[in-house]
């Protein structure tokens, strides 16, 4: 064990190291495993085609498949749409929240409580029980106004995913804005209000610059997790009408467990890691420039 202060503080090297290969051996070697089988041809359920290497051919497969190009736009549309509109409502949530009520508790635990509900239950739930067109609370509501009830899932397969989404996660990021919001000093809202700031005015200026980094933390925690939506779709839309609300993760298991295509399969998954990395980004650039004009 090698101990160094030469910096301020301790570097014990022999307790890094099993740390550091349990991580490689957790993220690492599955991401070169999914590399390596993304330039191969093997499709389990053809033993006369043997494995064999392709190259880059199955990405090019895909980049050349308007299907999948959709995909690709589906998944960016719904995941944008899902961050945007948790990240609004979480704020105003969490600032609705912020403050003492009678009953105020019970409202923090009713609206958290969508976070702990698992997403294939909450697609059963939804699709049977609140959007069914026949006999779910959809159908009630619809013949109480004497009109014909909507087929949500049928007709508005993307719009349903994204709203089913968005009740599921912004709970989230009211978690993580509602624990910033209570970490800001009330020296300091009590100074704004001394010299004249209204709400408006204090939500922009004091709050919100003051939560930027959690809102970063939330975005990109969310983002992570939003992206890779799969068990609400599969219980839900199951991907359709033909692929209007299918994403990258459903289509990853669509065409490994159902075509069996191994190859095509890794290439898509590398494409969602490509494409996370790429959102991650993006956001981290847009929240930090946004945050520095706020501090302004």
């Amino acid at each position: 064990m090698k101990v160094n202060r030469s910096k301020g503080y301790a570097r014990v090297d022999g307790l890094l190291l099993p740390s550091i290969v349990i991580v490689a051996l957790i993220t690492q070697i599955p991401i070169l495993v999914t590399l390596g089988l993304s330039v191969v041809r093997w499709i389990v359920v053809r033993p006369d085609l043997r494995v064999s290497f392709v190259g880059i051919s199955n990405y090019i497969q895909l980049f050349t498949t308007p299907s999948f190009l959709g995909i690709i736009v589906n998944t960016v549309v719904m995941t944008l749409a899902s961050i945007t509109v948790c990240t609004l409502f979480g704020l105003i949530i969490s600032l609705t929240l912020n403050r003492q009520f009678p009953g105020v508790n019970i409202a923090r635990i009713i609206l958290i409580a969508p976070f702990f509900v698992m997403d294939a239950v909450a697609g059963i739930v939804w699709k049977t029980l609140m959007l069914h067109p026949s006999f779910g609370i959809n159908s009630v509501i619809a013949n109480l106004f004497g009109v014909t009830p909507v087929d949500f899932l049928g007709h508005y397969p993307m719009f349903t995913v994204v709203m089913l989404v968005v009740w599921q996660w912004t709970p989230f990021f009211v978690l993580i804005l509602l624990a910033g919001l209570q970490s800001i000093p009330e020296e300091i809202l009590e100074s704004a209000r001394l010299d004249g700031a209204g709400w408006l005015r204090t939500i922009l200026r004091i709050k919100i610059p003051a939560i930027a980094n959690h809102i970063e933390v939330a975005v990109m925690t969310g983002l992570i997790f939003i992206l890779k939506v799969f068990g609400l779709i599969y219980v839900t839309t199951a991907g359709g009408p033909g692929t209007a609300s299918t994403n990258l993760p459903f289509i990853v298991f669509r065409t490994g467990f159902y075509r069996w295509d191994v190859g095509r399969a890794a290439a898509m998954a590398v494409i969602t890691v490509v494409l996370t990395l790429i959102f991650l980004n993006l956001l981290f650039t847009l929240v930090r420039r946004k945050s520095r004009e706020l501090e302004a």
